[in-house]
């Protein structure tokens, strides 16, 4: 099932829940503290949709809309469930909502070598518009800007 975070639980405990998860997700860890995840979930802007199976919380994807654009901030499964196309479904909840919200581009930053999660986003309409320099830390690497033009979806 999925829930979006006012279907959950009390901020302050969803903040550790999605922290937990994206520090079992990420190859080097979560990207976020535990403190930044609680602000971002406190953001009007800030949604999260959660996938949870059978009480086993498996990932989420995290994303600002604001106006008619929408930032990605997160595609995070736990390591048990990568690779079985949960998070190719959690894009496709994504993209079914902001069609409904109107939204003409999504955006996001992939690592440069994360190239499994590239492919995937170029499966999903997903085009390279720029390469951020060092954008990442803990390796320090590049960050790949990819752009999803929501009204080519939509057609």
């Amino acid at each position: 099932m999925y829930y979006f975070k006012e279907e959950l639980m009390p901020q302050y405990q969803l903040a550790e829940q999605i922290w937990n998860l994206s520090e079992s997700a990420y190859k080097h860890g979560s990207p976020w503290t535990l403190t930044q995840f609680a602000d971002d979930l406190a953001q009007k802007s800030s949604e999260y949709l959660v996938l949870i199976m059978e009480d086993q919380w498996v990932g989420f994807i995290s994303f600002h809309l604001v106006l008619d654009e929408v930032e990605i901030t997160h595609v995070a499964i736990q390591k048990a469930f990568q690779k079985q196309g949960y998070g190719s479904q959690l894009i496709d909840q994504m993209i079914s909502y902001v069609l409904e919200q109107e939204v003409s581009q999504v955006f996001l930053e992939v690592r440069e070598s994360n190239v499994q999660a590239k492919s995937l986003y170029e499966k999903k309409g997903f085009n390279t518009i720029n390469r951020r320099k060092n954008y990442y830390n803990h390796p320090k690497e590049a960050g790949i800007v990819m752009c999803l033009n929501v009204k080519e979806v939509n057609q």
